[in-house]
């Protein structure tokens, strides 16, 4: 009797404290907020003074090379070997080889976090008990590096293929020929968690929270310009936590993060006849 009392105290505490996790409470120790609204070629982030600042994908990818004169902008003022080399050798660029090293490790050992809409995105799948879903980029952001997805504007983390899987399909609708995207299929979910989710789906969004890794530059195509290509940075990020979340209102549907570490995805359970 004492053992089964303190299971249920035990349980009573895990589910008030799951019931105390917001979408806040999740990210209040990230550094960096990846666009909501699903464009990421600008990234928001904290400074040294607490202030929010914007950056872009080149500019971050810079920061993760340690490219001070990319990521300070001094292209211009250093535009040939020669000037670079001489740069280098003054007490200025010592300081800002410093200065990118502490924001460097700030960056690549806090958390960071992205929120993708689900406005319009697809329903409950009523057979399998999950949902499936859409993760658009374009065209020219899909990362090439292994067991990373591209979620647009050159931003790619990583995530078990048995529960993302890369799609083209092909259209008229465009000069490009074809979309491209990632179907996220989520862990089964109850159909009353479902329920709630899908009644407020334009307010829903993915809570990817993960840790910057590094940076890598891909020659991509021009679309339209045959023979030609352009250099695409992209930041690349471990994935360690998803979460379905409302934004209006604070509140965390559902955690699924447990499939980060899930080879396969889970059945629902069947009800075996007695022989």
């Amino acid at each position: 009797m004492k053992n089964i009392l303190v299971l249920l105290i035990s349980i009573f505490f895990a589910n008030y404290a799951y019931s105390q996790t917001t979408l806040k409470s999740l990210t209040k120790d990230c550094f960096i907020s990846f666009s909501p609204d699903n464009r990421l070629e600008e990234f928001k982030f904290i400074n040294e003074y607490g202030e929010w600042v914007e950056c872009s994908t080149a500019n971050m990818a810079a920061l993760l090379r340690k490219d001070v004169i990319a990521y300070y902008g001094l292209e211009d003022k250093y535009d040939t070997p020669l000037k670079i080399s001489a740069y280098k050798k003054t007490d200025d660029y010592q300081d800002m080889v410093e200065r990118i090293g502490e924001e460097y490790y700030v960056m690549t050992q806090k958390k960071s976090y992205m929120l993708y809409s689900l406005a319009h995105n697809n329903p409950y799948d009523m057979a399998k008990h999950c949902f499936n879903f859409k993760i658009n980029f374009d065209n020219i952001a899909k990362c090439s590096t292994p067991n990373y997805f591209s979620f647009g504007g050159g931003l790619a983390l990583t995530f078990p293929s048995a529960y993302m899987t890369y799609k083209k399909v092909a259209t008229d609708e465009n000069s490009y020929g074809y979309w491209q995207f990632n179907i996220l299929r989520t862990p089964i979910i109850p159909e009353e968690t479902a329920l709630k989710i899908e009644e407020n789906l334009n307010n829903s969004s993915i809570l990817f929270i993960f840790k910057i890794q590094k940076s890598n530059i891909e020659n991509k195509p021009i679309l339209g310009v045959s023979g030609y290509t352009m250099e695409v940075p992209f930041v690349l990020g471990k994935t360690i936590g998803v979460y379905i979340v409302n934004t209006a209102t604070d509140e965390v549907y559902a955690d699924i993060s447990n499939i980060l570490s899930q080879s396969t995805p889970n059945k629902k359970p069947t009800t075996q006849r007695r022989r």
